[in-house]
């Protein structure tokens, strides 16, 4: 074998492996890493919560609302909720029963009359009157 080529083989051997000073870091390095993920692992669910709380809110680029807007609107709500109550509470009073010996059975007497003289239920008086309109432009049609 010639001095050229036993040169290229040490050249070729030396490429394929590195420094064994290189291979020590890395192995320092790989050491080191596996410590703080162990000890990273460690630590309570409350850190870990309050650590992806954090990664999510600067990855949606909101910031925490101040405390006053929190009371703000919380007093808001109460506010209505108070009001919705007193409208609620506030309703009229029911009608009091009609007194039948005053009366009531006239009234009823005089609502079945004008219900009778009626010629159409109240609910149809619209149908009365399209009908009405109707017969009065047939003739006008039937004509040629």
């Amino acid at each position: 074998m010639s001095r050229e080529a036993a040169d290229d083989l040490h050249r070729d051997r030396e490429a394929t492996h590195p420094d064994p000073g290189l291979d020590a870091e890395f192995d320092v390095a790989l050491t080191e890493f596996r410590t703080a993920v162990h000890a990273a692992a460690r630590h309570p669910e409350g850190f870990w919560n309050v650590q992806r709380a954090a990664v999510l809110s600067k990855a949606t680029g909101r910031k925490s609302r101040p405390a006053w807007r929190v009371a703000l609107v919380w007093a808001a709500t109460v506010v209505l909720v108070v009001i919705g109550i007193g409208i609620v509470l506030d309703r009229p009073q029911a009608a009091p029963a009609p007194d039948l010996a005053a009366g009531y059975d006239q009234e009823l007497l005089i609502d079945v009359e004008r219900s009778l003289d009626q010629e159409v239920p109240e609910p149809l008086d619209a149908a009365l009157l399209l009908t009405a309109e109707i017969g009065r432009g047939a003739p006008a049609f039937s004509t040629r």
